[in-house]
């Protein structure tokens, strides 16, 4: 189940990058990043139990999530850490939980308290 609907990234998040035959499908994949980066938290908690501030950085992490997924999903999945041809240098740095993500997404779940590993 994806945290964030077509409605909320078009209209809330103000999102436009991602197209709308893909849209749906990148942000289920981007809550499944999500839910890997809390350890499975929200789940347990179940979503509509967290605080209205949980929620809100919870959605802003995965409308970033999913569009950091559909610009570079290509090389997301590369067995390699970074990636040159020519003058061109791209880097993705390290992963949390197996998810490939910006520091914005992590600075944003912190917040929550869902991502601490003891609990």
């Amino acid at each position: 189940m994806a945290y964030v609907d077509s409605d909320y990234y078009k209209n809330t998040y103000k999102g436009t990058f991602i197209p709308d035959a893909e849209l749906d499908s990148k942000l289920e994949l981007a809550s499944d990043d999500i839910n890997s980066l809390t350890y499975n938290r929200i789940i347990g908690a179940g979503f509509d139990n967290l605080t209205p501030f949980q929620q809100d950085k919870i959605k802003k992490a995965v409308c970033i999530q999913a569009e950091f997924n559909y610009q570079y999903g290509d090389y997301l999945d590369l067995p390699v850490d970074s990636y040159s041809a020519g003058s061109v240098n791209v880097s993705f740095g390290k992963e949390s939980n197996g998810v490939r993500t910006p520091n914005s997404v992590v600075n944003y779940l912190s917040q929550t308290g869902l991502t601490c590993r003891i609990l």
